[in-house]
């Protein structure tokens, strides 16, 4: 994303969305989206949920708490193109002890064109071994849960 204009973001209730658009350099040689682009916007809307929640990354990562991603999916339904404004729907697939899978529903015109999921394992970045998520953390995740 373009660090000079920040994307906007709105909350409601267990569903944050993040609204961002497609700039030329987020395309490869087919005109479309880069794979790697929806990793780095999945993270984008993650750090930017946080920080909407008051829980900046920062403050975990001064306590030596890593988020890891562990497993990465994407499913491509439609492309996304040069110019395009689009949202991402971002809910909580499942939250565990020291991990969450975090659901990212990409948008546009309303229509889903990707479907990407993180599992995220917490970690003790001193240690790198496993640790329990902040409780704090945990209960955020847990109201953000999707409900079928």
């Amino acid at each position: 994303m373009n660090s000079d204009m920040p994307p906007s973001l709105s909350v409601a209730p267990r569903r944050y969305v993040w609204h961002g658009r497609v700039y030329f350099g987020d395309t490869d040689a087919a005109g479309v989206v880069y794979h790697g682009r929806y990793v780095n916007w999945m993270e984008a809307s993650r750090i930017d949920f946080l920080s909407d929640h008051e829980m900046p990354y920062s403050g975990f990562v001064a306590q030596h708490i890593a988020l890891m991603p562990v497993s990465v999916n994407l499913i491509y339904k439609l492309p996304l193109k040069f110019e395009d404004k689009f949202s991402i729907q971002f809910s909580i697939d499942w939250v565990k002890r020291a991990s969450v899978q975090i659901r990212n529903e990409f948008f546009l015109n309303g229509r889903m064109t990707t479907l990407g999921t993180v599992v995220l394992a917490c970690v003790d970045d001193v240690k790198w071994r496993p640790r329990a998520l902040p409780s704090d953390l945990w209960h955020l995740f847990e109201a953000h849960k999707r409900h079928e």
